[in-house]
Order: C-alpha cells, then sequence, then structure tokens
C-alpha cells in the first residue's frame, strides 16, 4: 500500500469510529429518556397505591405528594432529552457528519 492508501484508511477509521461514537451517545440519550418515564410510572403507581388501597392516613398524602414529583420527573427527561440531542446536534456538525 503506498502512504497515501494508508491516509485514507486511517480517515475512513476516524470517521467510522466517530460515527459509532455519536451512535452510541444517541442511543444512551434515548436509554435515559426512558429511564425518567420508567421512574415517573413507577411514581405514579406507588401514588394510586397508596391513594386506593390506604384511603385513611398520613400516607394519603404521601400519595399525592407523588403524583406531581412523577410529573416533574418526566418533564425533566424530556428537558435534558432535548438538551443532549441539541448538544449531539452540534458536535455532529462540528465533526463534519
Amino acid at each position: 500500500m503506498t502512504d497515501e492508501q494508508l491516509e485514507n484508511a486511517r480517515d475512513r477509521r476516524n470517521v467510522d469510529t466517530f460515527k459509532l461514537a455519536v451512535h452510541r451517545t444517541e442511543l444512551a440519550n434515548r436509554r435515559t429518556l426512558m429511564a425518567y418515564i420508567r421512574t415517573a410510572i413507577g411514581l405514579t403507581a406507588a401514588s394510586i397505591v397508596l391513594l386506593k388501597l390506604l384511603e385513611d392516613g398520613w400516607l394519603t398524602y404521601v400519595g399525592w405528594a407523588l403524583l406531581p414529583i412523577a410529573a416533574m420527573c418526566v418533564l425533566i427527561g424530556v428537558d435534558d432529552y432535548h438538551r443532549v440531542k441539541k448538544s449531539i446536534n452540534e458536535e455532529k456538525r462540528d465533526g463534519g457528519l
């Protein structure tokens, strides 16, 4: 192989490595959003259990308190997802993709 062919092969490998890194980062961002949503679903389920099964007592207040926390969890997750997605897209532009 000539020096030019070796240089081209190295450049292709670097671009492929960068593409794979961006893809892994995008998938990690999606997994993080799903974790936020899964947490919100768990909090909502716990809230419903506390409100329906334990209708009397102080745990009812805990059940009502969990609902806004679950909503905040979803909002924070969506905001984080979009913020990181914007950052990833900026990196892709800077990296030449």
